[in-house]
């Protein structure tokens, strides 16, 4: 029992953990450290936060999922879609005051941490599955035309401006006469580099190549001294441990938004499904938000933000050789290094520097090739994507989400709240039962007919369901004595399924119709039994025992 406790602790690449993985692994960390450590200072801007607060948060989230998380390659630091949730939530919380920023952007991730705790111990790993690949498409669209329209300014050397994307493009505009011409040849030649950087030289990380250069121009220019604006002072950048000073009522409010990051997990989902299938593994997705939670509360208090599994950081340790979390634990290693000793050098980084590597990090989200496959094969798709991108361009990051969100429960509810009914037949030669418009030469018993739902019974289809089974008994001919209704779509069924089977049984018994259930799931037996509804109306567990059993009935 205690061996069984002791594996269940320890994550399944230490138990399993090989020699010939040590060389690859160290490698695969060096690698992870230079793409992630120029995110987390880029992407703490997003966050609406200084630098040093990407430093800060990523080691803790690093080392947490590694301990934890089922996936080898899965590499939890700061994210872009992450910490723009996090500085639409935190903002109009702070009211200004940069101190109240970061703590409720710690107390933020601190949230989202026991959200996604709650979440994995509740087995809610699949919700992230609900939002369908149009939305997200959409909303990861308007995200990245939202987080570029903020970098802008910088990039330019304007005054940034307020509101959601369309007040803020206008500001811009307003502003283009203003343009810092210095600011604009360091934003542009920092595009340039990590633009053609992936081309020209692959093996070097193209953000690492570009801040090391920006950093070495400013410094050896003093282009703080020509209009630049630069980073400028960073105290220091090692994890600052604490708990956010902050009270009930701003809790509260974060407790939406937490949420709404459930929803943002379906990226890190995704990719680790995807890397285990490459790899021969499994891992568990319910156990993985728990680690996503726990990495997330080792970022809050550490004064960082919001954390989550990146694509990019993700495909860098693949890419690599990555075969284990070891990856992952090195590269934490290597930020802490880096806050403690070469902080000091990011003072000079130019902000138009970091605004370009924030617009090139997001130009994978402009996914104009799936939206054109989106508008070929499935227009109402393709509609979806562009209702969720317009969401969050016009209502703004959070409402945008709740979109998203919205888009994809109603997508589900349509598709599941009508399913097709159609009447069944038998394979004359092997007793198969199957749709009989696909199947004209199959047969059922004179005055027996054979319905099925191609989809569950539960309660957003049973009144559709039950009309539609109404419909097909009414415009059979010659109308059926029995009608045989095939659950085994249905693994279980939930009370207002139950009332509906007893609904529709009353129905047809008015009409002088037997209603018959068959393929009855033995869950979905227990409820039809608990319910009374089972001694009125008979129920089978296979179709072809409800049709023998209907032939066999006695004569009324």
């Amino acid at each position: 029992m205690i061996d069984a406790m002791w594996k269940g602790l320890v994550p399944g690449w230490i138990a399993g953990y090989s020699r010939d993985w040590l060389r690859p692994d160290l490698v695969a960390g060096v690698v992870i450290w230079s793409v992630v450590t120029p995110q987390a200072v880029a992407y703490a801007q997003i966050a609406g936060l200084p630098p040093q607060a990407g430093l800060m948060a990523a080691p803790g989230a690093l080392i947490a999922y590694a301990l934890l998380g089922t996936s080898r390659q899965l590499v939890v630091s700061a994210t872009t879609a992450t910490a723009a949730v996090s500085a639409a939530t935190v903002g109009p919380l702070a009211h200004g005051d940069p101190v109240r920023f970061a703590a409720l952007s710690a107390t933020l991730a601190i949230v989202v941490a026991v959200v996604l705790v709650l979440g994995g111990a509740l087995r809610l790993g699949a919700v992230a599955d609900l939002v369908s690949k149009p939305v997200m498409t959409g909303f990861l669209f308007g995200l990245g035309l939202t987080i570029s329209i903020a970098q802008l300014p910088s990039l330019f050397g304007v005054p940034a401006g307020d509101g959601n994307f369309f007040p803020q493009l206008w500001d811009l505009l307003g502003h283009l006469d203003d343009i810092a011409t210095t600011t604009l040849a360091v934003g542009a030649g920092s595009l340039a580099v990590l633009l053609l950087g992936h081309r020209l030289l692959p093996r070097i990380p193209a953000t690492l190549l570009v801040l090391a250069l920006g950093i070495a121009a400013s410094s050896l220019l003093h282009l703080d001294h020509h209009g630049v604006d630069v980073v400028g002072d960073i105290p220091h950048a090692l994890p600052d441990l604490a708990v956010p000073d902050v009270n009930a009522d701003d809790i509260v409010q974060l407790i939406t938004p937490a949420f709404g990051v459930l929803i943002l997990t379906a990226e890190a989902v995704g990719v680790a499904r995807q890397l285990a299938v490459k790899h021969g593994y499994h891992v568990d997705a319910n156990r993985d938000l728990m680690a996503l939670g726990a990495g997330n509360l080792a970022a809050g208090l550490s004064s960082g933000f919001v954390q989550s599994g990146g694509a990019s950081q993700t495909a860098a340790a693949d890419g690599a050789g990555g075969r284990s979390q070891l990856a992952s634990i090195v590269c934490a290693g290597l930020v802490l290094l880096t806050g403690a000793f070469l902080a000091p050098l990011f003072e000079q980084l130019p902000q138009a520097t970091l605004a370009a590597i924030v617009i090139v990090a997001v130009m994978g989200f402009y996914d104009v090739g799936e939206l054109r496959r989106f508008a070929t094969i499935r227009r109402s798709a393709f509609v979806l994507a562009l209702v969720a991108l317009a969401g969050v361009l016009v209502l703004g990051v959070l409402q945008g989400l709740v979109v998203a969100a919205g888009l994809s429960l109603v997508y589900v509810a349509l598709r599941l709240g009508r399913p097709s009914v159609g009447a069944l037949g038998r394979d004359p030669d092997s007793g198969a039962w199957g749709w009989l418009d696909r199947h004209p030469g199959w047969t059922v018993p004179p005055g027996v007919l054979v319905i099925r739902s191609d989809g569950p019974l539960f309660y957003p289809n049973a009144d559709s369901v039950r009309a539609r089974v109404l419909e097909t008994v009414a415009g059979a001919e010659p109308r059926p004595d029995v009608l045989v209704l095939d659950l085994s779509q249905s693994v279980d069924l939930d009370l207002q399924s139950v009332d509906v089977i007893a609904e529709l049984a009353r129905q047809l018994r008015a009409e002088g119709v037997e209603l018959r259930l068959a393929a009855v799931r033995a869950p979905a037996a227990v409820i039809l039994q608990r319910a009374g509804v089972t001694p009125d109306v008979p129920a089978s567990p296979t179709v072809s025992g409800a049709v023998d059993g209907a032939v066999r009935r006695p004569a009324r």
